[in-house]
């Protein structure tokens, strides 16, 4: 009897050192989450911040020229810039909408968790898509100067217009600044408002054939 309660007594002891061990390994983990937010965070959504004030001037100089041009001037490359701006835009959004997505789940474990979650962000969000499609018309635009019809006018001003809530939103260097616990609802600011652009333009995002071809004048005869 005595041999069995000592049997049981280290069973006890064996299985509690386990779930500490356990327990330990997964605060670590979500601490190094945490630990890789607070790194990173801030300076990608300042990234972000960027390729949006950069395309506000870029699409500010397209405009006034009506022409968009691919080599060193003023503003730089700017076909290849909008098109890598987009680009670097489309990976952050979708990896933080999925690390949102992960931390929501999980929130009660953290240590420290964002102040704001949201569950309005997921795999039918529809602005890493509208960056897909405006990228598009700027892609490998080889040449040095492209003239900007009427119909590309038009487009672009939408894409001006578009480019000009998400600024509201994140604002400038100036105005605003951006605090890494605020990504979650910036996020979902940005897809409300690009959801909000096609709503009150009354604009099919899906079916429009203005949204669903990029108009790319390299590819005009």
């Amino acid at each position: 009897m005595i041999l069995k309660k000592r049997l049981i007594m280290i069973g006890c002891c064996i299985a509690f050192v386990i779930l500490l061990i356990l327990t330990y390994s997964f605060y670590k983990e979500k601490r190094m989450y945490e630990q890789y937010l607070t790194m990173n965070v801030r300076q990608e959504l300042v990234d972000l911040k960027s390729a949006i004030i950069n395309n506000d001037s870029l699409f500010n100089r397209i405009l006034e020229n009506d022409k968009i041009t691919n080599e060193m001037v003023e503003d730089g490359e700017q076909a290849s810039q909008l098109y890598y701006n987009f680009t670097d835009m489309i990976q952050i959004i979708n990896k933080y909408n999925l690390m949102n997505l992960s931390f929501s789940q999980e929130a009660n474990w953290l240590v420290k968790p964002a102040a704001l979650f949201t569950d309005g962000l997921g795999p039918d969000d529809i602005m890493p898509l509208t960056l897909h499609r405006m990228g598009m018309t700027f892609v490998r635009l080889d040449i040095t100067s492209y003239p900007v019809t009427a119909e590309l006018k038009a487009r672009i001003e939408e894409y001006q217009q578009l480019n000009e809530r998400w600024l509201n939103i994140v604002g400038d260097f100036e105005s605003k600044e951006t605090n890494e616990k605020e990504w979650p609802q910036i996020l979902n600011d940005l897809e409300q408002e690009t959801r909000n652009y096609f709503q009150e333009n009354n604009v099919n995002f899906v079916d429009d054939d203005v949204w669903r071809e990029a108009l790319n004048p390299r590819y005009e005869r």
